[in-house]
């Protein structure tokens, strides 16, 4: 063995010791003193590339490598030229004396752990032609001396967290092919000159802050073929035309997610793109006619959506075969027309969706596999799709489609995903839905199917997911007993089933969420529930089961509701992690130890209290049941005092519940005696922020009318279902119920039908209280829910300019965006009403805020990142596809929606249907609550906008990652400061990761969870900028989506 060079081993042994995890030995197991080559270099290491006697290359990529060991070991490697550690999990910095490095011409130590900032001295690696420090922690910015790498071909530095402009050295690396700098949070301009550099070929500057007009010269790239501006803020240039050049070499061009405006390019500029293959313009603010596109020879992928296109879609782009066009998306534009034929031989994606088309279904599909069109305006049957054929992703959900699914079906032997959701499809489900042989995804669900549940769909091999809810399809449901089921979500809510609940659950081993709810259920539960051991999520509210609650049910379980049921017992051990919102209300002789008020706790437990304990119970409810006393003795008082004289004019508010078993009280008022009575000074405590400020009605009812409801009737109102008195403050007026409602009912669709009658006499309950008035769950007579608000006198516009506004709201159909369906015109000045759909199980501010009665266990990462994913597709929809700002954004009204938690925004564009006092008082509450943008404090008349909607959606981002109210005063900064500052001092001392809600601490510790919350928080802080430099929602929605 020759003479070992101990500079070369000593910095190997070195970057060993740090390692502290090698899940396959590859580096410890090998690396050792005794196998080294006769000329002193361990070649046999595995790993290591040895060259004359030195250490030439370390090679260690994918091999999840956890370790904690700079660059700075592998100095004394002189000789090195190749150091690549790719896809490990290896944490560090890059030294200053990266310089010392004089011979690597190859660096990659993508995707690890490595953080901050870019030492000068990278510009000393002279020779260094490929540099890769993608997908790590660093910060700072780009350091001028950059320009000293004079030989890099490759520089890739994305998916990083580096800041600051752009510096001008990066365009005189002379040698450059290969240019990424995307996913970072560079903001200013573009700096000229990259144009100069030849050889460059492909130039990612995607997923940053970049703004500043896009001046043509940006795309005379002699040699590239790869342009991608993504996801930044960039601005049209002074002309009208957005490309008014680009290079022939150019076939990959994205200009998607940015602020550009003014139309595409006219037919004669069109030839300038004759070399372009993928088009991405999506989600900007271009307008105008579409061209003709007839001289788009080798365009490939053409992604025009979520714009404000207007006119018909050219002829060419469904037609012509003299395209090469596979994907087409123009979703979310303004297209109108027809769409007869689709006869493209080449076109296998097409996305029209979130437009205007109108007409029947196009007779023929061409060779599409993808096909959405969805969110539009098409009517007529399914019969036209019988020639129909290749698809495998079929979506025709929220149109006006009638009629029977066809029973002759052949040319869907491919299709795996079919939704007709959000339709006005009836008559019985059809067989040939069991003839599907690749099915994966049905959704039937909001139709008007009847008639027997096909029990044998659930035997579907290929079958994942089955949603038939809000239909009326009735029968019993038989679980399949012997096929390997792979069905992992079956909704079968909201209809008119029957029987009990099914005690075979066979083969449903991978069943994760099932919903029952909202039908006729009935029987006691089965003990073999316990055997669906993949649920996660369980709801079989809304029925009329009996018995006691199993008390064994899947350990994964995750979500659970049995509210509204005739349960009876102890709720079991193992449920009682869920809120009393899974049990109450409904279950009256249900037993929840320590659970919500109604609810008795078995006397053993009082007993094991500590004698303290007990008396401080004593003392808290003798007060209460002084002050009730107190207070049944003023509305006995003043229920005379009216009584002798004639009722005031006006009237102001409701009183609504939910059906007690006797004698319930209704929207209209108590049905036991004299009309109700409540009065704003009864309604809110004298105690800023009490949650227990509000008289029950019921009680009221009963000093009134002699009748006094079941605790779990009574008309309370709590933290969970509404805005705190502490923020949404209420006017002090007088309010009375009238005996019935007797005014007009306008609906704005098609999707319910009933008189002011029904309404009158529909049980319901209060949901919460703002400063438009007080929102209520009324219950139909088919047991359909509503939301019914309320409105406050005074705030409502006049009648007609009232009604000319409530008619725009009739389009506005988006699964993010919670439906109004309807209003209501009352003879006197209070009685308006809105109506809306009821979304359950709350609101986000329920299951957020670490207080007293939250809605379950704390929202994970993921749930968090979904629903601000979700509020901001439901905001991208008001602002672009129905050009209107939300305007009370807040986290009491962003609703989440069944098990899965999808969020809907709730309550939006009521400041048109307001007077000016009234929206003004809106937007004062929306400063008392911290959802105010700053320039709505600035001036006399504010207006609400979009840009105020995106603050507003900025600190719903800040509560979502700390757990925090945006309304509270964090203390510890001298006299307390609000949330956002708060946040923003953290970040400014670079302790911006103290900000996490402590309850995502085990989230922190991943590096993907992590890197996740930052990233949010960096789109937070930019959607808080002043109003010129804020965002609008489409890059914010799209920087969300691709986290």
């Amino acid at each position: 063995m020759g003479q070992l060079p101990s500079q070369d081993i000593l910095a190997l042994l070195e970057f060993k010791k740090g390692i502290k995890h090698d899940p396959t030995g590859y580096v410890l197991d090998s690396w050792n003193e005794e196998s080294i080559d006769f000329d002193g270099c361990p070649s046999s290491w595995n790993g290591i590339v040895c060259n004359g006697g030195n250490v030439a290359g370390v090679i260690l990529d994918n091999l999840s490598l956890s370790a904690d060991a700079g660059l700075s070991v592998f100095s004394n490697l002189t000789k090195l030229v190749r150091l690549s550690m790719s896809n490990n999990s290896i944490a560090g910095v890059i030294p200053d004396n990266i310089g010392d490095f004089k011979s690597l011409e190859f660096l990659d130590v993508s995707n690890n752990l490595f953080s901050s900032s870019l030492p000068p001295g990278l510009g000393k690696l002279g020779s260094l032609r490929n540099l890769s420090l993608a997908g790590n922690n660093f910060s700072g910015s780009i350091p001028d001396t950059i320009s000293g790498l004079a030989s890099i071909q490759s520089l890739d530095l994305s998916r990083n967290s580096l800041s600051g402009s752009l510096p001008t050295s990066l365009t005189r690396l002379n040698n450059l092919l290969y240019l990424n700098l995307s996913s970072n949070q560079f903001t200013k301009r573009i700096p000229k000159g990259f144009e100069l550099i030849s050889g460059l070929q492909v130039l990612d500057l995607h997923g940053n802050m970049l703004d500043g007009s896009l001046d043509g010269e940006f795309f005379l790239l002699s040699n590239a073929s790869h342009v991608d501006f993504s996801k930044n803020m960039l601005q049209s240039s002074s002309s009208q035309k957005l490309l008014p050049g680009i290079s022939e070499s150019i076939k990959y061009l994205n200009l998607s997610h940015n602020q550009l405006t003014g139309s595409l390019v006219g037919d004669a500029e069109l030839r300038l793109f004759g070399s372009v293959k993928v088009l991405d313009l999506s989600y900007n603010q271009l307008s105008g006619e579409l061209p003709g596109f007839n001289f788009a020879y080798d365009l490939q992928v053409l992604k025009l959506s979520n714009n404000r296109f207007s006119g018909f879609i050219p002829n060419v782009l469904l037609k012509g075969d003299s395209l090469l066009l596979t994907e087409l998306d123009l979703s979310g534009n303004n297209l109108s027309g027809p769409v007869s034929m689709i006869m493209s031989t080449n076109l296998q994606i097409l996305n029209l969706s979130s437009n205007g088309l109108t007409g029947e279904l196009p007779l023929l599909t061409g060779s599409c596999a993808v096909l959405d069109l969805s969110n539009n305006k098409l009517g007529g049957n399914l019969t036209r799709m019988m020639k129909w054929g290749n698809i495998e992703y079929l979506d025709l959900s929220q149109n006006l489609l009638t009629g029977p699914i066809p029973e002759v079906t052949p040319q869907f032997l491919r299709l795996n995903h079919l939704n007709l959701s959000h339709n006005s499809l009836s008559s019985s489900l059809p067989k040939v839905l069991m003839q599907y042989p690749k099915v994966r995804v049905l959704d039937l669900s909001f139709n008007q199917f009847n008639g027997p549940l096909l029990n044998d769909l659930l035997n579907l091999d290929t079958l994942e997911e089955l949603h038939l809810g809000n239909n009326l399809i009735s029968g019993a449901i038989k679980f399949p007993s012997s096929s390997e089921s792979n069905l992992k979500v079956l909704d079968l809510s909201h209809n008119h089933l029957d029987g009990f609940f099914p005690n075979q659950f066979g083969s449903l081993a991978r069943l994760q969420v099932l919903n029952l709810a909202g039908n006729n259920l009935s029987g006691s539960l089965p003990t073999s529930m316990a055997d669906l051991n993949s649920l996660s999520s369980l709801d079989i509210s809304q029925n009329h089961f009996t018995g006691s609650l199993p008390s064994k049910v899947p350990s994964g379980l995750q979500s659970f509701n049995a509210s509204y049921n005739d349960l009876s017992g102890v709720v079991p051990e193992n449920l009682r992690k869920f809120p009393n919102s899974s049990f109450f209300p409904g279950n009256a002789k249900l037993v929840l130890p320590s659970g919500p008020p109604g609810s008795n706790a078995p006397a053993e437990n009082s007993k094991r209290k500590p004698i303290n304990t007990i008396v401080k119970w004593v003392i808290v409810v003798s007060c209460v049941v002084a002050l009730i006393i107190l207070i049944l003795l003023a509305v006995f008082v003043h229920y005379i005092r009216i009584s002798r004289r004639t009722p005031p004019e006006h009237v102001a508010s409701k009183v609504v519940r939910k059906r007690p078993p006797t004698n319930p009280s209704s929207i209209a008022g108590a049905e036991g005696g004299g009309a109700l009575v409540v009065s704003a000074e009864d309604l809110v405590s004298s105690r800023k922020g009490s949650s227990s400020g509000i008289i029950s009605p019921g009680e009221k009812m009963a000093a009134v009318t002699g009748y006094s409801p079941s605790k779990t009737s009574n008309l309370s109102w709590s933290p969970e279902s509404g805005d705190s008195f502490a923020a949404e403050h209420l006017a002090r007026l007088d309010v009375r119920s009238p005996d019935r409602l007797v005014g007009e009912l306008h609906f704005l669709d098609d999707t319910i039908s009933l008189t002011p009658e029904e309404l009158s006499r529909a049980p319901a309950e209060v949901l919460g209280r703002s400063s438009h008035g007080t929102s209520y769950r009324a219950t139909l007579d088919n047991g359909v829910f509503l939301t019914v608000k309320w409105l406050r006198e005074g705030v409502a516009k006049q009648r007609k300019e009232f009604a000319k506004e409530a008619k725009k709201f009739a389009n506005i159909r988006h699964p993010n965006v919670v439906g109004l369906r309807g209003y209501y015109w009352g003879p006197t000045q209070h009685e308006k009403l809105i109506l809306s759909d009821y979304i359950s199980p709350g609101s986000l501010a329920s299951f957020l805020y670490d207080r007293p009665g939250r809605k379950g266990p704390p929202l994970s990462w993921a749930q968090r990142l979904k629903i601000a994913v979700d509020v901001a597709r439901g905001l991208n929809y008001l602002h672009f596809d129905r050009a209107v700002p939300h305007g009370n954004l807040k986290a009491t009204n962003v609703l989440l929606d069944g098990p899965d938690l999808n969020a809907r925004v709730a309550d939006y564009c009521l400041h048109r249907l307001m007077t000016q006092a009234g929206t003004m008082e809106q937007i004062l509450d929306a400063g008392l609550l911290g959802y105010r943008a700053p320039e709505l404090a600035d001036t006399k008349k504010p207006l609400l906008s979009f840009k105020s909607d995106v603050y507003a959606f900025g600190v719903i981002l800040l509560e979502l990652l700390t757990g925090k109210c945006a309304g509270d005063v964090i203390p510890g900064e001298g006299e307390g400061i609000d949330l956002t500052e708060w946040v923003r001092l953290r970040v400014a001392e670079g302790r911006g990761s103290d900000c996490f809600d402590s309850a995502l601490a085990q989230e922190t510790g991943n590096p993907a969870a992590e890197k996740g919350m930052k990233e949010v928080l960096g789109i937070a802080l930019r959607c808080l900028r002043s109003v010129s430099e804020r965002p609008g929602i489409k890059t914010i929605y799209e920087d969300l989506s691709s986290i």
